[in-house]
């Protein structure tokens, strides 16, 4: 290779661990999105469902501060699914974070804004009360709020 800057991104030791841990719950999201339904998906990766929404999410979304192992996981899942075949949504995003943070019992947060003219949708993390989102977009996302139904338990 002449003068060319190779396009294979640096690892670090100490960031295989997590990057390998992104991976494999990754292709769990994936099988599972596929296969089951998304309330009883998220309850098994740790980060259930949350029914009850939050009416105050962009005063509070740089509140919460997390350890620095939650960070690193969270930038590890960034980086495993920038790359990803089935696309970097916002719901594998959550998902996977969900199961890497599960210790600090996470909830996964769905909400809907009207942008342009069209109904858009965004899932995001909330930890103890505090959005978790590394996309930054909830503030102009309503919370879902729902019931959870008998086949959903």
């Amino acid at each position: 290779m002449t003068g060319r800057r190779s396009r294979i991104p640096s690892v670090r030791a100490a960031e295989i661990p997590d990057l390998c841990a992104a991976l494999v719950v990754a292709l769990v999201v994936e099988v599972g999105l596929r296969t089951t339904t998304l309330p009883r998906l998220a309850r098994a990766l740790g980060a259930p469902l949350a029914v009850d929404g939050f009416d105050s999410y962009a005063e509070r979304a740089e509140a919460v501060l997390l350890p620095r192992w939650a960070v690193l996981r969270m930038d590890a899942v960034r980086r495993v699914l920038r790359h990803w075949p089935f696309g970097d949504t916002c719901l594998r995003q959550a998902l996977v974070c969900g199961w890497l943070l599960r210790r600090l019992r996470p909830a996964l947060q769905l909400g809907v804004a009207k942008v342009d003219g069209e109904v858009r949708a965004h899932a995001w993390l909330v930890v103890t009360g505090t959005v978790v989102d590394p996309r930054r977009a909830v503030s102009s996302y309503r919370p879902l709020t729902a019931v959870p139904t008998g086949a959903d338990r």
